[in-house]
């Protein structure tokens, strides 16, 4: 235990994680997939507490931030909570009340009768 108690918050919080996934996989049976999350999880957990040891801290915490951060953001957006327009501005929005108002009668013709 010795490993775990030595991680960086951001390999122990993905370790965290990586556990929790694991432990799914393994309840559903699903045995390749859990070798192949074992195996690629523990190098990035590797990787990650490599990058806090030689002071790349902020890397490591982005790393495992951004893929929550983005998923949050895509869920915002298909719920349609408008959050994407906080975020990223106003955003021009097409004005379909306008157009279901105009009529689709022929012009009138300049013909004299």
């Amino acid at each position: 235990m010795r490993f775990i108690e030595d991680l960086c918050p951001p390999a122990l919080l993905y370790a965290i994680f990586l556990a929790v996934q694991l432990g799914f996989d393994a309840s559903l049976g699903m045995w390749a997939t859990f070798v192949i999350k074992l195996v690629l999880g523990l190098a990035t957990v590797i990787v990650l507490d490599m990058f806090c040891g030689i002071g790349l801290g902020g890397v490591s915490w982005f790393l495992v931030a951004a893929p929550f951060i983005i998923t949050s953001l895509a869920t915002a957006i298909a719920m349609g909570t408008d959050f994407d327009t906080i975020v990223v501005g106003q955003v021009s929005k097409e004005n379909f009340l306008a157009d279901a108002k105009m009529e689709l009668v022929p012009a009138a013709s300049n013909e004299v009768k």
